[in-house]
């Protein structure tokens, strides 16, 4: 549902349920109960934070410390394509609110790991840097948005857990969308789950999460531009994809690169903002978010040569590929791509396989004739 071009909206527009109820009868999008419910506890949520910011104690009631009611975030939960980010989006333009921050996750821990770096650099340092910046970030947000709310990595999970548990201790809403249940999170880390388990805890008990039940995968069922995404991996398609590449950048490509801090990423060849790898570039090295981030901060079309279809103990080049279309997806990147299978079918079991499940509908999206063509 992304491709879904919104009417700027007026401060007249009120509520999430409203102009959810505007679009569907303006045919833009369909009905679904689901969708209902969740656009009217966003609301109710948006109440409670208008009802708190209306409300800011006075100089008296400074000095005698109360503490405002605490106010429980939502966590929407679903299938692929059931229309998360969009009501996530809609609440966070219609909130009247002007510390909020909408953000993909995967940005926001390359921030997190960016400014925990930076502060463990600096000659005075206080005794736990998560919660000195924690407070920096409730200073500067009462209402933080985060889509696709997902962690893979161990270390990565106690660190920005810890990081939310005390930004929202501390009076800082959080809303998220996720594939993922906040009691499901890591349960792929069995040997980990003990130390996990008092962080998962205390971030679920903050939040009352919603799920988003449905078959319906609204991101299907597009016109398909059939030239993006080319099936199978041959030698014909392949002169097919160097062709479309050689039409976008007028046979003037080289090769480049795209600087990270003191790092480069290789870039095989590039031209303007159109960018061509190999599957084994981009996928098989050991990049991740921040690399990522910077590819597509530089190119607006990517090119994608050579995708398998992934068999079980590839799932770090799954993981990878699931983390790069995320970003791409995020940026509205165009990506042109010749593969061995169609998305569905290019991941089917393996450690990240339920994570692709997101990642298959958001590139049948991608290829859309709305998405090449926005």
């Amino acid at each position: 549902m992304s491709d879904v071009s919104f009417a700027p909206l007026s401060s007249t527009t009120g509520t999430v349920f409203g102009t959810y109820q505007r679009l569907v009868d303006q045919g833009q999008i369909e009905a679904d109960d689901a969708q209902r419910e969740a656009a009217l506890a966003l609301d109710r949520l948006a109440q409670a934070l208008l009802a708190r910011e209306g409300a800011k104690p006075g100089l008296f009631s400074r000095l005698a410390r109360r503490k405002p009611e605490p106010i429980r975030g939502l966590y929407l939960v679903g299938q692929v394509g059931r229309g998360k980010t969009m009501l996530m989006d809609l609440f966070c333009r219609e909130v009247s609110l002007t510390k909020k921050r909408r953000i993909h996750f995967h940005v926001f821990m390359q921030e997190v790991l960016r400014a925990l770096h930076k502060g463990q650099s600096r000659a005075e340092r206080r005794e736990d840097p998560v919660h000195e910046l924690a407070d920096r970030i409730h200073e500067q947000y009462e209402l933080l948005c985060f889509d696709e709310f997902q962690i893979n990595d161990m270390s990565d999970a106690v660190l920005v857990l810890r990081l939310l548990d005390r930004v929202m201790a501390l009076g800082t809403v959080v809303v998220a969308t996720s594939n993922t249940a906040p009691v499901d999170l890591m349960k792929h880390q069995v040997q980990n789950r003990a130390t996990m388990r008092p962080y998962l805890e205390a971030f679920a008990g903050c939040m009352t999460v919603m799920t988003l039940d449905s078959a319906r995968d609204y991101r299907r069922g597009r016109e398909i531009d059939a030239q993006t995404w080319l099936v199978p991996d041959s030698e014909e398609n392949r002169a097919h994809l160097r062709q479309r590449f050689e039409t976008l950048t007028d046979t003037r490509a080289e090769p480049g690169s795209v600087a990270i801090g003191s790092r480069h990423i290789r870039v095989p060849a590039c031209s303007g903002d159109v960018a061509w790898f190999t599957f084994e570039a981009v996928c098989g090295e050991a990049l991740g978010p921040a690399d990522y981030l910077a590819i597509v901060g530089r190119f607006r079309t990517l090119f994608i040569e050579g995708i398998p279809a992934l068999v079980p103990d590839q799932f770090d080049k799954a993981r990878r590929f699931i983390t790069l279309v995320d970003v791409m997806y995020e940026n509205h990147t165009v990506l042109f791509a010749s593969a061995a299978a169609e998305p569905e079918a290019l991941y089917q079991t393996g450690e990240n396989a339920k994570a692709f499940e997101r990642t298959a509908s958001r590139l049948d999206e991608m290829r859309s004739s709305g998405w090449v063509g926005a």
